[in-house]
């Protein structure tokens, strides 16, 4: 059984893992030089980049790469941080800073300390909420896909509504009403949640549905860790667990095209680059998974109608900078400005990291959202000028977490939607996924045809790195069942942690 992966992100490449490990015949395109696209890690002027998503979670005992490390027999290059540990500080308008320590008893006591004893019943309504849905949403066939999806939904929703009975009301009503209304009135702590928020389900509280917030604001206590390396590692660990079940990664394979007949894709038009480049080939196959946004793939589908990314899709400017170490302040590993101007999140690597640098030097990454529609039809002089108009602006705003940024910065990089549209070829540099204002608002996996499914962050659970493994492990899970075939048992594989042998990413 032929399987082809269109574009290997973190959810294409889990699919793919998975597939290849159950036995199949699995090709991965990627039109980049490396995988994991806005989860990936390039290199400039002798750094290490991570190109966009930055905080990597999922590393607890139950997390998604703690079983994909179990069924892979791989070892994520990661270091998990320990309870207490400061994983990000948030600095509000006046003047105090917030940390997010690891583990929720010392998340409370940094809560209080800050904003008063005001806020415990939030975090206890969080607590809750949370710990109900992590229950559920491993594998969650939701939306579904098919009937017997619906009626596992069915059976699933009925054993969990059974064990939350007590406060199934609450659980129903948090489906519609916005987090904001568990939240205190104190405009310093709505003022964290909007930040918090806006990271993590691109919109603020008062917009985003509380069980997602919920479930995103415990980022914290779900296995936070640093990706030794930056976040390609990710990626690249996966891409490798895909040639040595006997896979291929084919990098500089762009697809351009989807042929289909009688009701089913049977091929896809390959456009070469490097040495090959402009050249063409027809690769067959009797499974499609696309890693793409639903626009990107309607545009490799011969006659379907445009479609574009949503009104309130957000883009991404990003300043990369690689820094002395002895010009980083003390602080958390990650830090956001939720002051006056934009709101900057900033990454730095892993002191020590010198995978990312050499010794005595850091790189970061400081991200904030702009809108699509203001990148778009600009001429070339007009482009550049907006550029660097947002890159002085950012440079002003990473000079409030970081004094002095400015003159010790070894180099400065900055990136916009075309950027991301131009390397990642996602449509108008479209990055984070749909804002989850209510809980349809990402589909399900299938498409009008079906063996052509679709992995990424446009399906649920929607964005972050975790949430996209998890939906590639639901599509691979989707695949065999349909297939007949059962999933292999769970096993660690001794030595698979190795470089793989006899194979070779091209």
């Amino acid at each position: 059984m032929r399987v082809v992966v269109i574009g290997a992100g973190v959810g294409g490449l889990t699919v793919a893992a998975l597939l290849a490990r159950a036995g199949l015949e699995v090709t991965v395109l990627e039109h980049h030089t490396y995988p994991g696209g806005s989860a990936g890690t390039f290199w400039h002027r002798g750094f290490r980049f991570d190109a966009g998503a930055t905080l990597l979670a999922g590393f607890d005992e139950e997390g998604v790469f703690t079983r994909l490390e179990r069924r892979l027999g791989v070892h994520f290059p990661v270091r998990r941080l320990a309870p207490g540990e400061a994983l990000m500080e948030v600095w509000l308008p006046d003047g105090g800073v917030v940390a997010r320590p690891v583990g929720r008893a010392f998340e409370l006591e940094a809560q209080r300390a800050v904003f008063g004893r005001g806020v415990e019943g939030f975090w206890r309504w969080q607590e809750k909420r949370a710990l109900a849905l992590w229950r559920l949403a491993p594998g969650l066939p939701f939306p579904p896909a098919d009937v017997k999806e619906c009626l596992s939904l069915a059976q699933r929703g009925l054993s969990w509504a059974l064990v939350h009975r007590a406060d199934l009301l609450g659980l129903l009503a948090d489906l519609v009403r916005p987090t904001l209304a568990h939240a205190p009135a104190h405009p310093g702590f709505r003022r964290f949640l909007d930040a918090q928020l806006l990271i993590a389900s691109q919109t603020d509280a008062g917009h985003t549905y509380a069980l997602f917030g919920a479930a995103a604001l415990d980022l914290p206590h779900r296995g936070p860790a640093m990706p030794l390396g930056g976040m390609g590692v990710i990626a690249e660990t996966l891409a490798q667990a895909v040639v040595r079940r006997g896979g291929r990664v084919l990098y500089r394979h762009r697809a351009e095209r989807l042929q289909a007949r009688n009701g089913r894709v049977e091929a896809v038009e390959v456009v070469l680059g490097g040495r090959r480049r402009g050249e063409r080939e027809r690769l067959e196959a009797d499974l499609f998974v696309a890693n793409l946004t639903p626009g990107d793939l309607m545009a490799l589908l011969p006659g379907a109608a445009h479609q574009a990314p949503p009104a309130d899709a957000w883009g991404a400017f990003m300043l990369h900078a690689a820094i002395p170490e002895a010009a980083v302040p003390p602080g958390a590993l990650y830090r956001q400005w939720a002051g006056e101007g934009e709101w900057v999140f900033l990454s730095l690597s892993d002191p020590g990291d010198t995978r990312r640098a050499p010794p005595g030097v850091r790189v970061l990454s400081a991200s904030a959202h702009t809108r699509l529609a203001d990148w778009r039809g600009l001429s070339e002089e007009a482009y550049r000028s907006q550029k660097m108009a947002w890159q002085e602006r950012m440079v002003r705003q990473v000079e409030r977490l970081i004094p002095g940024f400015r003159e010790s910065a070894l180099c400065l990089l900055g990136a916009t939607p075309r950027t991301y549209q131009f390397y990642t070829r996602r449509q108008d540099g479209w990055v984070g996924g749909y804002p989850q204002v209510h809980p349809l608002r990402t589909s399900s996996p299938k498409t009008p045809f079906p063996n052509l499914w679709r992995v990424g962050e446009s399906i649920f659970p929607g964005q972050s790195v975790p949430a996209v493994a998890m939906g590639g492990e639901r599509v691979a899970a989707l695949v065999l069942d349909r297939l007949g075939l059962a999933q292999p048992a769970d096993a660690v594989l001794e030595g698979c942690a190795s470089a793989p042998g006899g194979h070779r990413v091209r």
